[in-house]
C-alpha cells in the first residue's frame, strides 16, 4: 500500500511541478491578448476558437522489432530499455468553429517527446541485423512526435451539448535507435555497432467527440478516435481516447483536467524501417485553455 500511494505522490508532484511551467507561459500569452477578448461569458459550444496549452505525465509503452536483411530480429520493449518511468512533455490543442450554423470546425493536435537512456542488457538481442551481446551497455532512444489536422462536424447540437464527427490525418513520426560501442562491451564486441530504424505514418483518422455544459463553468469533452489501415507498406491500426474537463470562468483564462490514451499497432515495410511498431502511451493531463 505504501509503494502505491508513494508512486500516486510521486506522479501528482511531477505533473503539478510541469503544470507550474506551463502556467508561466500560458500566463504571459493569454495576459498579453487579453484586451483582444471581449468581457463576455464563455460558451465552448458557440465560441470561434479555443486553445488548449498542458502538460502530461505520460506511461510509454513502445515495443519494435527491426529486421535485418536475413533475419526478422528480437522484438525489443523500449520502455525497458529506456529504464522505464515516466516523461512530461507539452501538448497544443486548438479549434476554429465557422459557419453561420455553427456546427462546422477544424481543429489541430501537437505533441512530442523524447527519451533516451543507457544501460546493460541481461541477454544478449537481435535487432536490425546486429546481435547486442549480454552484458554490453546499449544506449537506446526512442522518439516521436504527432501532428493532426481533422474537420469536425456537429451533427447533433443544442444549447447544452453538441456530438461531431470527424475525420483528418494523424501524422506521427518515430524514431528508434541502439547503439553499443566495443570499449563499453566487457570485450564482447569486437567493433562498434548501431541501428536505427524511423518512420512517419500519416494516417488518416475517423472520430466521435462530444461536449457538454455541466454549468458552473464546467464543460466535459470525450473524444473517440479510430481507424484500421491495410495498404501498400502498412498494416495496422491507429486509436486515440481521450477525456477531459475544462473549468472556464473567463474566456482568456480556464484550467483543466484529463486523461488520454493513443495508441499505434502497425507492420511497416519499408527502407528505414522494415519490422513492426506496437507502441502505446497513457497517462493524466493539466492545461491552461483560452476560449473567445
Amino acid at each position: 500500500m505504501g509503494n502505491k500511494q508513494d508512486m500516486f505522490m510521486q506522479t501528482y508532484n511531477r505533473l503539478f511541478r510541469n503544470f507550474g511551467a506551463v502556467a508561466a507561459l500560458a500566463t504571459g500569452v493569454l495576459l498579453g491578448s487579453s484586451a483582444l477578448a471581449a468581457d463576455e461569458d464563455p460558451d465552448l459550444l458557440t465560441d470561434s476558437f479555443q486553445v488548449a496549452l498542458g502538460t502530461f505525465v505520460i506511461t510509454s509503452e513502445p515495443s519494435v522489432q527491426l529486421k535485418g536483411d536475413t533475419s526478422n530480429g528480437d522484438r525489443v520493449d523500449f520502455d525497458e530499455a529506456l529504464g522505464g518511468g515516466d516523461s512530461q512533455r507539452l501538448r497544443l490543442d486548438g479549434f476554429w468553429r465557422f459557419g453561420d450554423t455553427g456546427r462546422h470546425k477544424v481543429k489541430a493536435i501537437a505533441f512530442s517527446m523524447n527519451r533516451s537512456n543507457s544501460r546493460t542488457f541481461d541477454e544478449e538481442i537481435e535487432w536490425g541485423g546486429d546481435i547486442y551481446p549480454a552484458n554490453a551497455k546499449i544506449n537506446s532512444e526512442f522518439t516521436f512526435s504527432v501532428i493532426e489536422a481533422a474537420y469536425e462536424y456537429a451533427f447533433l447540437k443544442s444549447d447544452r451539448y453538441e456530438l461531431d464527427a470527424s475525420i483528418g490525418l494523424h501524422y506521427t513520426s518515430l524514431e528508434a535507435s541502439l547503439k553499443a560501442k566495443a570499449e563499453t562491451s566487457g570485450g564482447t564486441l569486437t567493433g562498434d555497432i548501431s541501428n536505427s530504424g524511423s518512420v512517419d505514418l500519416p494516417l488518416p483518422v475517423i472520430g466521435l467527440r462530444g461536449m457538454w455544459d455541466l454549468t458552473h463553468n464546467f464543460w466535459l469533452d470525450a473524444t473517440a478516435q479510430y481507424f484500421a489501415l491495410s495498404i501498400d507498406e502498412y498494416d495496422g491500426n491507429l486509436q486515440d481516447y481521450r477525456v477531459l474537463v475544462t473549468w472556464q470562468p473567463k474566456k482568456w483564462l480556464g484550467v483543466g483536467f484529463g486523461y488520454n490514451l493513443f495508441s499505434v499497432d502497425i507492420d511497416i515495410e519499408k527502407d528505414k524501417f522494415n519490422g513492426s511498431l506496437d507502441w502505446t502511451y497513457s497517462g493524466p493531463m493539466i492545461f491552461y485553455s483560452a476560449s473567445f
